[in-house]
């Protein structure tokens, strides 16, 4: 009888529990909800752009988008295309994928720990993140495939092998500059102790992979056909050697990430991210290392969580590589795999015999200082003023100073063109383009203008568009002198 009794009361508290923590996680999404849609929903970049025009006709070779082309993504705008107009239906894909980003957070936290605070814990500090505002309203690809690889990180600890190549397939489909973490991906199978387990799980998700993958080129192939591949090779060569700003083109690339994720996140930040990846990789490959859980399951999550973090590293290593350091939503997939490994490292120390010998549980005073730090992080985001996009705030202003007939720019030259159709908007890529701008401000003064994305010296500065979040970029807008 009392046994029972017990049961019951154990039954009905974790009931209770789990009604809080949806409850809580109910009403943030509410609110956040509430703020994301006070923003317009409008083009933030060429990219976007792009993507806008792939929704009424694909075509690579017309940059409806650039290569590689993203036909999943182009297939998921032209669904949310049936119920909103085709100019922000990527918009819609990408703000719809974001908010599903917190969710699969908490439900990774919830299948590796057990623990509905942890997962609770997760989902709030995914949502309280100021990158997640910008890659729900670019307009691009990321938040989607991010949301893809973490449905098949899910599958994959659960053992659906199809669904992990399901979700793979589509992730690359969706953005396939997300290859290295698909790569990444054949290191689950090990967690296995079959040989014959591990065989089976790359047949059964490389096969579905693989129809993706044939579907998507055929789908490219009605479209462009062969030209496709010369397309990119140039596009390829171009990207890491003149305008990609990578390392591979820029020898000063890996500093300007280094300075790039500091102004982003700050040195608390990273640090954290990277102290947090490292443990976790240390204490599951080393059996020595690791905190003392009282917990039958404990070392298989610490492996686990060492493959998550390795996971994430080698992303890590991929981005300061092989991506625009211009970009920090290039770094996304590494900050949400960190606030998975972090939820459920502090999990495993609240239960820890550590955790037993301090006066106050340590892992209360991280969580605290995880939250005190993103609302730090996010304050200047929540509390601003802006409501457009900076690129968006230029537009306004252009078209709100009638002295104004002739833009040079080096950050969204199509976007300019396409909304300023009744302007000469020239790319600061050429050098005829400064000779051109130049010879406006002779003929007529006051007439030709400057927009960039970084600093210039020798030039009159009038104003800035500053950005809303982290990973936008703030412009600056110079006159043109003779």
């Amino acid at each position: 009888m009392y046994h029972s009794l017990l049961v019951n009361s154990r039954f009905n508290t974790t009931r209770f529990k789990k009604l809080c923590c949806l409850l809580v996680i109910m009403s943030v999404y509410v609110l956040w909800w509430g703020w994301i849609r006070s923003f317009p929903m409008a083009l933030t970049s060429d990219d976007a752009l792009n993507f806008s025009r792939g929704v009424v006709r694909f075509s690579v070779l017309e940059f409806r988008p650039h290569f590689p082309g993203y036909p999943a993504f182009i297939g998921f705008a032209r669904l949310a295309a049936n119920w909103v107009d085709t100019t922000v239906a990527p918009i819609w894909v990408s703000l719809l994928s974001a908010m599903m980003i917190p969710v699969l957070v908490a439900r990774l936290v919830l299948l590796l720990s057990g623990s509905w605070t942890a997962a609770t814990f997760g989902c709030l500090l995914a949502l309280g993140q100021p990158l997640l505002a910008s890659i729900a309203l670019s307009g691009l690809s990321d938040s989607a495939a991010i949301m893809l690889f973490l449905m098949a990180l899910i599958a994959a600890m659960q053992q659906n092998n199809g669904w992990v190549g399901l979700w793979l397939g589509l992730m690359l489909a969706t953005r396939p500059s997300y290859m290295p973490l698909a790569f990444a991906m054949l290191l689950v199978p090990y967690l296995g102790d079959r040989t014959g387990f591990t065989i089976r799980a790359y047949l059964q998700a490389g096969v579905v992979i693989a129809v993706i993958g044939v579907s998507c080129l055929l789908f490219i192939w009605a479209h462009d056909g062969a030209a496709y591949f010369e397309e990119g090779r140039r596009f390829t060569l171009g990207h890491f050697s003149i305008w990609g700003n990578t390392a591979e083109g820029n020898t000063n690339s890996l500093h300007q990430w280094y300075v790039s994720l500091s102004k982003g996140f700050g040195w608390a930040g990273i640090g954290s991210a990277a102290l947090s990846l490292f443990c976790a990789m240390y204490s599951g490959l080393s059996s020595k290392s690791g905190l003392r859980v009282n917990h039958s399951a404990s070392h298989e999550i610490k492996q686990k969580l060492a493959l998550i973090a390795a996971i994430a590293g080698m992303y890590w290593l991929w981005v300061t590589v092989g991506q625009n350091p211009d970009n920090l939503r290039h770094w996304a997939p590494v900050l949400f795999l960190f606030l998975v490994v972090f939820s459920v490292q502090l999990a495993l120390l609240a239960n820890s015999d550590i955790a037993n010998e301090w006066l106050i549980n340590p892992a209360y005073i991280c969580a605290v200082g995880a939250v005190l730090y993103c609302f730090t992080l996010g304050y200047q985001t929540y509390s601003s003023v802006q409501r457009q996009a900076p690129i968006q705030q230029a537009i306004v202003w252009i078209k709100a100073h009638p002295q104004v007939n002739i833009v040079g720019t080096n950050y969204s030259v199509n976007l300019l063109r396409d909304q300023l159709v009744s302007y000469s908007i020239y790319d600061m890529y050429y050098p005829s383009s400064k000779w051109a701008l130049r010879a406006a401000a002779k003929q007529a003064p006051k007439s030709a203008w400057r927009l960039s994305g970084t600093r210039l010296d020798q030039q009159t500065l009038v104003t800035q568009f500053l950005p809303r979040f982290i990973g936008e970029r703030r412009l600056f807008l110079y006159q043109i002198s003779q």
